[in-house]
């Protein structure tokens, strides 16, 4: 990066080569950030944009999930020193399906931060030719008094009967929030509320909760472990959300009323980001690979270079999912006490 013009490129242009409007142009040289203007620095540190921090929290207007669980994890270590001067060490079992492949990236990141917080996590591997046999295995697991918390990570092989497996797990130990007597809510649905309210909070809205509940909201997919739990999420909160689907027709018109939208779909999605609302807030739950390369559902380059309030992925909402779903296991290990 040393030497390099950062403003040799056609200002009539994006990064990208794309011909841009006037307001495209004055979005690419300054952003505004509650109701400030931004300018835009005549060094190479910009040439993706102004960097911008609140709290270390946002640069780029990036909302960053990392920093967030790095802030709340303290809490939880208070809590679970609490716990272990009572004898008590929190214990979650991590049940998997199948070949390492379908979920090493999402199980390893549980055990890591189970070593960085200093508590014990199971895992167990099955390669299940039936239900039953899950059943059994959940049973053991069940009736081990040292285990406060037990999950079953996605996804399921095809021959499995999810739901069976999902409602067999007791109430008191389902922290991932999936029963339908569940006593805990469901990670991703707080990691994503926390995120919304983290970017009010950066929009200087007063009261974010009263702000929320005055939002156009946008969830696109509509499954059963990421839409689903967020749209029911809202609607214990009053919040109505728009669902977009792969059967959803007019969508541009969705998007163009949107004041924050939810991706959980796990594949790329087309936005047409000149039709966004200015302070539009892009979360994204979704992943899939591309090149090898876990990425979001939309194109965060698009998002910067519009001066959007955005989630990367990975590193926006999985930090404080996994925040999220530990909180819920120390709060499974207290009620042993």
């Amino acid at each position: 990066m040393e030497g390099r013009d950062c403003n040799s490129r056609n200002p009539s242009r994006s990064r990208t080569g794309k011909v841009l409007s006037p307001l495209q142009r004055e979005r690419e040289g300054e952003i505004a950030v509650s109701g400030k203007v931004n300018s835009r620095p005549q060094n190479c540190d910009a040439v993706e944009g102004p960097k911008l921090k609140l709290s270390g929290i946002i640069s780029y207007m990036k909302i960053d999930g990392k920093k967030l669980q790095e802030e709340l994890l303290e809490n939880l270590k208070n809590k679970i020193k609490d716990l272990k001067q009572h004898g008590i060490t929190p214990c979650i079992a991590i049940v998997t399906l199948g070949p390492e492949e379908t979920w090493e990236a999402y199980v390893g990141q549980k055990i890591k931060l189970a070593k960085k917080l200093n508590i014990t996590a199971k895992l167990v591997n099955l390669k299940p030719t039936n239900t039953n046999d899950v059943l059994a295995a959940i049973s053991n697991l069940d009736n081990d008094s040292s285990i406060h918390g037990l999950i079953v990570q996605r996804p399921f092989p095809t021959h499995i009967d999810t739901e069976r497996i999902i409602q067999s797990i007791s109430k008191e130990k389902d922290i991932d929030g999936f029963r339908n007597d569940t006593l805990y809510e469901v990670p991703v649905w707080l990691a994503v509320k926390h995120l919304i309210n983290q970017a009010g909070r950066l929009l200087n809205v007063s009261e974010p909760p009263i702000w929320l509940s005055n939002q156009s909201i946008l969830v696109i997919g509509k499954g059963e472990t990421a839409g689903n739990p967020v749209i029911f999420g809202l609607s214990k909160m009053n919040i109505k959300a728009m669902v977009m689907d792969s059967k959803t027709s007019d969508r541009n018109s969705l998007f163009k009323i949107a004041d924050v939208i939810i991706f959980a779909t796990g594949k790329h999605i087309d936005i047409p980001y000149d039709m966004l609302k200015k302070n539009c807030i892009l979360i994204g739950i979704g992943l899939h690979r591309q090149s090898g390369k876990l990425v979001g559902d939309f194109d965060e380059f698009e998002a910067k270079s519009h001066g959007l309030y955005y989630t990367p992925s990975p590193g926006g909402v999985g930090p404080l999912n996994l925040y999220y779903l530990f909180e819920n296991l120390i709060t499974a290990a207290s009620k042993t006490s």
